[in-house]
């Protein structure tokens, strides 16, 4: 059963100032009682402190999370800009990293892994915008060129890629060939369907439902 050790401090130091008297009797009940309620009040304090540690211990884990998190949200928006092929945005991005380092808040590892998942290198968006491309809107997508390149070009090309993405040996070679197939899909070719066929086919086998010709 859980003590109420502030509760049994007021009760006992209440009893303690009840009997101060100039009875001997009672001056000997006053004694022990307000040591005894400064032994509660003691421990009183004591577990206010812990619980005022640990609330202290939460609420700085708290906001750690969310300073991580926040990291992670404007790194993500900086590697979305220095990909960017519109100047004025990329511009924007490196300014925002730069105000951060002065600021003694890098992220620049947080923006070199969020354009690497994205299919980029880390080191060309840091020094000039994408290339843009010719069109009345900067933020219209590539036109898709998928269906004029040839099926058999199409067919080698997602081949060597699934290759490589199945390489489990080597993740630098898997990092290049998912920036090797991002950066096609940038411009407009898409061969994710083919590499997905690929590599079931390279991992399941050839569907033997399909004809042999």
């Amino acid at each position: 059963m859980t003590i109420n050790h502030r509760a049994e401090a007021e009760k006992h130091l209440g009893n303690a100032a009840r009997h101060l008297t100039e009875h001997p009797g009672d001056m000997r009940i006053a004694e022990v009682a307000a040591a005894i309620g400064q032994g509660h009040a003691a421990l009183a304090r004591n577990e206010e402190r812990a619980a005022t540690a640990a609330d202290l211990r939460e609420a700085l884990h708290s906001l750690r999370r969310r300073y991580n998190d926040a990291r992670s949200l404007v790194a993500a928006h900086i590697a979305k800009g220095l990909a960017s092929r519109d100047k004025d945005r990329w511009q924007a991005a490196r300014d925002l990293a730069q105000a951060l380092d002065e600021a003694h808040s890098n992220v620049d590892d947080l923006v070199d892994a969020s354009l690497s998942d994205d299919g980029h290198d880390t080191k060309t968006p840091w020094t000039h915008p994408a290339p843009v491309i010719r069109s009345e809107d900067p933020w219209a997508p590539a036109p898709d060129i998928t269906a004029s390149i040839p099926e058999p070009v199409r067919r080698v090309i997602a081949g060597h890629l699934a290759e490589a993405l199945l390489d489990g040996r080597d993740s630098d070679v898997q990092k290049w060939a998912r920036g090797i197939a991002y950066e096609l899909k940038n411009i407009g070719a898409d061969l994710t369907e083919e590499i997905k066929q690929q590599i079931t086919d390279m991992t399941l086998g050839v569907d033997p439902t399909d004809p042999p010709f």
